[in-house]
């Protein structure tokens, strides 16, 4: 896995109880829960250094969710009959555009789109913050050995 598909996975696990923080020192990404959990010792916060080696990565809320799914709808030709805006006018939305994506067989390409939308929101985050991808990537890198 590159580190922009980790990035990317990251802001789209729209659980908000799965706080992940990207390592400025390594490039790896942490999932910072109880040890039980993930199997990895979470981030000392009471170590001073962490403040300034962690940054929290953004999530993607239900609103923007909803609206990415929108585009999509908007912009495909494969849904000549607009099933995909009757999946987000009903009740449950989510499910229902997941479950006619999987009827229209429109996944892979829902897959994509969305995949594109994360990874502009993750560039533009990482702007904002002033973090060079490239430096983060190659560090990345170096911290996973089977990307060398």
């Amino acid at each position: 896995m590159e580190l922009m598909d980790e990035l990317t996975d990251a802001y789209l696990d729209n659980n908000f109880e799965h706080p992940y923080y990207l390592d400025l020192y390594t490039g790896q990404i942490i999932l910072n829960m109880d040890e039980g959990y993930t199997g990895e010792p979470g981030i000392d916060w009471d170590d001073e250094e962490s403040e300034e080696r962690f940054i929290g990565i953004p999530k993607i809320d239900s609103n923007e969710a909803f609206y990415v799914m929108t585009k999509f709808a908007q912009r495909t030709e494969f849904d000549p009959e607009d099933k995909l805006f009757d999946a987000l006018n009903g009740y449950k939305p989510f499910r229902r555009f997941k479950d006619t994506l999987y009827e229209l067989n429109l996944w892979d390409e829902w897959n994509k789109f969305e995949s594109k939308f994360a990874e502009d929101a993750i560039l533009s985050w990482m702007e904002q913050y002033e973090l060079n991808y490239d430096e983060l990537k190659e560090k990345y890198k170096n911290n996973h050995p089977f990307h060398k």
